[in-house]
């Protein structure tokens, strides 16, 4: 996401937040003193959200706006509830196959959960009029 969050999104890649490759500091004279090794140093997805938002931010986020699907931001959207400060969390439907990739959860395990907590719902179907521009 921090490849692409500049030319797309206009958002410096610092102030993104997601998976993260290993580095190790090697003490050399030459240009390549940090050098990325194998493997992840976290996989943002989960209970790991939560986690980098805490790395990163020091705090809880008082906005939280994930997607439905395979559950991955159910635990930022509760980590956020969590905040003493006003919050609010957002989860995206995505229930139109015609205009985006649908994807939904066999268990519906997100929108059970965005019932439960009293969790904004949007629908992409119903409730975005563009989707992608041009379509």
């Amino acid at each position: 996401m921090r490849i692409i969050s500049q030319q797309y999104y206009g958002i410096p890649p610092e102030q993104v937040i997601g998976t993260e490759f290993k580095y190790v500091y090697k003490d050399s004279t030459g240009i390549n003193d940090i050098i990325r090794e194998p493997g992840l140093r976290t996989f943002n997805d989960k209970q790991e959200k939560p986690v980098n938002i805490q790395y990163h931010i020091g705090k809880r986020p008082v906005l939280a706006c994930g997607n439905e699907g395979a559950a991955g931001d159910v635990y930022m959207l509760r980590f956020c509830q969590g905040n003493t400060y006003p919050n609010l969390q957002i989860i995206i439907n995505h229930d139109d196959a015609s205009r985006e990739f649908f994807y939904q959860e066999k268990d519906n395990k997100s929108l059970n959960l965005a019932k439960k907590y009293n969790w904004v719902v949007v629908s992409m179907k119903n409730d975005w009029k563009v989707i992608f521009p041009g379509q």
